[in-house]
């Protein structure tokens, strides 16, 4: 049975928080949720954008080409969160890819029920103000730190955002909610495989993290955070996408 937005417990999401009590049954009449294994792509970069996506349930990649076997992970997402906004605006093809870290669900509003939702409530309106507003931000900042950054840095850098993208375990406070592969946190890092080894030994070395093999535990997080120190604008957790 189709989960109505109406009764939604998904509190954080932005439908259920800022979308018009009278739009909500219109969403749910014309959303779709679909189930995706590990590794599935949820919509390319280069396509046609024809909606916007929330995560239900599961952890995503958003991933960018630039070139030929050179692909960039330029965010993380998780439950309550939004893919495809990139897409919005005059161009609408999706500059990025999303793929699945793990098995998720995700739901689909079409692009037309989206933008009727968003014009009939002034609350999502500005919500999406100010979440662009950020994003852009962030971007900005992320492109004009990368070059200045040290490998150590960046591969600090990159476990900061996969903290505020996932957290924790429940029942374990330093060991992360989720551990990208070596070769998602060398994408991430903006840096390769070899050099993402080299870091996390180093920073295993200092006592900031433990190495529990594929997983990684945080032992210092603010350890971790002052070698980004100078680029303070990711000190801030969490981020939303």
């Amino acid at each position: 049975m189709k989960r109505k937005c109406e009764t939604c417990s998904h509190h954080n999401c932005f439908i259920n928080k800022y979308c018009s009590p009278e739009w909500k049954p219109v969403i749910t009449l014309n959303k779709t949720t679909t189930d995706y294994p590990v590794g599935a792509t949820i919509f390319s970069e280069g396509e046609q954008v024809s909606g916007i996506y929330e995560i239900y349930s599961g952890r995503v990649k958003l991933v960018s080409n630039f070139g030929i076997g050179n692909e960039r992970i330029v965010s993380l997402a998780t439950t309550e969160q939004i893919l495809g906004y990139q897409g919005l605006g005059k161009n609408m093809v999706y500059p990025v890819s999303a793929v699945t870290l793990e098995k998720s669900q995700v739901t689909f509003i079409p692009i037309d029920i989206f933008y009727k939702a968003v014009m009939a409530s002034p609350n999502m309106a500005m919500h999406l103000i100010l979440f662009y507003a950020e994003k852009l931000k962030e971007a900005d900042a992320r492109m004009r730190y990368s070059s200045l950054m040290s490998a150590k840095e960046k591969v600090a850098l990159a476990l900061i955002l996969v903290v505020n993208a996932f957290g924790f375990k429940h029942d374990d406070a330093t060991l992360l909610g989720f551990t990208p592969s070596r070769k998602d946190l060398a994408s991430l890092a903006g840096t390769t495989y070899e050099t993402v080894i080299r870091a996390l030994s180093k920073l295993e070395q200092s006592k900031i993290i433990h190495l529990e093999a594929k997983e990684i535990r945080i032992l210092n997080i603010h350890g971790l955070k002052e070698l980004c120190q100078k680029f303070n604008h990711y000190q801030y957790a969490p981020f939303s996408n």
